[in-house]
């Protein structure tokens, strides 16, 4: 497979980090592997200070919904999280200031945030 870019090849990685991830997710989701949600650990991509679950399958659609209404804050995640590069890679890859993936990043985590908590409430 040819790249165009650094930025291409950081883009497809990220892809198909998140396909692997939430592919792994819900297979062991199903009820025929016993059922239950798959909770991976979130890694230090995050930048959060503590350690927190996370269920891949909800972020993945969250990070869908997010896709329809800010496509750039929904890559900014997929770098970051699924990448793991970091905020002056993030802005490389997609050829924009570090300020802009620093508040795309800021939004997305708080709407994200917000979106997979009303998921778990209901």
């Amino acid at each position: 497979m040819g790249f165009e870019s650094r930025s291409h090849f950081f883009a497809v990685a990220a892809q198909l980090m998140r396909q692997i991830l939430v592919d792994y997710a819900r297979r062991h989701r199903a009820e025929k592997r016993g059922g239950g949600v798959c909770m991976l650990t979130l890694d230090d991509a995050m930048a959060m200070p503590q350690r927190k679950s996370l269920d891949v399958v909800a972020l993945d659609d969250a990070l869908t919904r997010l896709s329809e209404i800010d496509p750039r804050q929904s890559r900014v995640v997929e770098l970051r999280f699924f990448a793991g590069l970091s905020l002056e890679e993030t802005a490389q890859a997609l050829e924009v200031g570090p300020a802009t993936v620093q508040r795309d990043w800021t939004a997305a985590r708080a709407w994200l945030h917000r979106e997979m908590s009303r998921e778990t409430q209901v």
